[in-house]
């Protein structure tokens, strides 16, 4: 590898440098390499993430994936999520369906973030990544730039930031995001499943918090609950206890596996751009999780990166994929705000309102048969890059 004093004149060692070894940086990887271009994933991890985060992968997104011939294993190893039960404060209020959505993938697919990852390094190669690799430092030079990491400096035509919504590269460079959080909290723990529940996915909606439910492959299943504030060390016990209260079921504690806090935040970076650095998922945008949006949106951001970055002049198209993914988070951040907002409604008054609400646009209301496109994604704009009129993708005549 070269010493910082060579990168002043040289050939590039990469063509591209992805900071961040998440689900989205593999999927811009590995969508990079079909294309032929010479590249490098730095992951300051060497070992797996502890728990899983990001399960929901959205038919867009396996759209994405089917480029890489990787759509039909993701799909083996996850469950097919066809319906969502929503319940109220006084019993079931309807069923969000994807079972007739107008895609070929009917379901939403649940597949823990760990093995998302697996799948996609292993598809990647292990040749092209480099672990325990902590970014400390990015410059941009005339033609290309250059990335310190240790005591070893790498250089690249482009330096792709995939390093989450904290983003060292992004605060390296000096690039706005400003972030709001949100005056909710949640406690979220994997557990054995024992429910009746199968491939269902539901929702309980109460008075005094929200119940969340997703089924996991290998007999697991997820639990979401809400908490009246931010709790670092939850008591033991805590989120059995919630559901007991909340949805009347029993969920052992010893059948829990694991379990992590969270407090949503939203931000849209001001430009996921600034010369040839380039910002893509959640270090380009955050969201709520509520609704699964964010890694699938981040899909997106690198669907149409790698059709840029393949071409001969990428730096003309940096203002269209700007543009483009710009609007397309906007939609979803406040689809997710939208759906976390009305959901995390605490007292009576407000719950039964939210039944009403809810019974309307599921059950009866003129926009009930299009709700499971809502929620699949697929009404997002430009969320694939066949969606992109073809001739932003092109760059423009001198």
């Amino acid at each position: 590898m070269k010493s910082s004093a060579d990168t002043l004149a040289c050939t590039p060692d990469y063509d591209v440098i992805i900071v961040g070894g998440g689900p989205v940086g593999l999927l811009l990887a590995c969508l990079l390499k079909q294309k032929g271009l010479r590249l490098r994933v730095l992951e300051r991890r060497v070992e797996p993430i502890a728990h899983s985060a990001a399960i929901g992968i959205t038919p867009p997104s396996l759209q994405i994936l089917d480029k890489l011939g990787l759509a039909a294993e993701f799909i083996a190893g996850g469950v097919k999520v066809r319906d969502c039960f929503v319940h109220g404060q006084r019993g079931r209020l309807g069923c969000v369906s994807f079972r007739e959505i107008p895609d070929a993938h009917r379901f939403i697919l649940s597949l823990p973030q760990v093995t998302t990852i697996a799948i996609l390094q292993k598809h990647l190669g292990q040749e092209h990544l480099e672990s325990g690799c902590e970014v400390s430092d990015v410059r941009q030079l005339a033609d290309h730039c250059t990335v310190l990491a240790g005591e070893r400096v790498f250089t690249a035509r482009y330096v792709i930031a995939c390093d989450g919504s904290r983003s060292r590269v992004r605060e390296l460079v000096g690039m706005r995001a400003p972030v709001h959080a949100y005056d909710c909290h949640f406690v979220m723990g994997d557990f054995v499943d024992r429910s009746s529940f199968g491939d269902e996915a539901h929702l309980f909606f109460k008075d005094t918090g929200s119940v969340e439910s997703f089924p996991l492959p290998g007999g697991q299943r997820r639990w979401v609950v809400q908490t009246a504030t931010r709790m670092d060390h939850p008591p033991a016990g805590l989120v059995s206890e919630l559901v007991r209260q909340r949805a009347g079921i029993d969920v052992p504690v010893a059948d829990q596996i694991n379990e992590s806090v969270f407090t949503p935040r939203k931000f849209n970076s001001d430009c996921y751009y600034k010369g040839r650095i380039i910002l893509c998922g959640d270090a380009a945008h955050g969201m709520s999780p509520i609704g699964g949006q964010g890694m699938n949106t981040g899909f997106a951001d690198a669907e149409f990166l790698a059709a840029i970055l393949c071409q001969d002049d990428p730096l003309s198209l940096l203002p269209a994929y700007n543009r483009f993914r710009r609007k397309a988070v906007k939609t979803a951040i406040f689809r997710a705000e939208w759906g976390m907002w009305l959901g995390t409604w605490r007292g009576r008054a407000r719950s039964r309102l939210r039944d009403v609400i809810l019974q309307f646009l599921l059950c009866q209301g003129p926009i009930a048969r299009h709700m499971g496109s809502f929620y699949a994604m697929l009404t997002i704009p430009f969320n694939t890059l066949q969606r992109v009129p073809a001739a932003s993708l092109k760059p423009r005549p001198l």
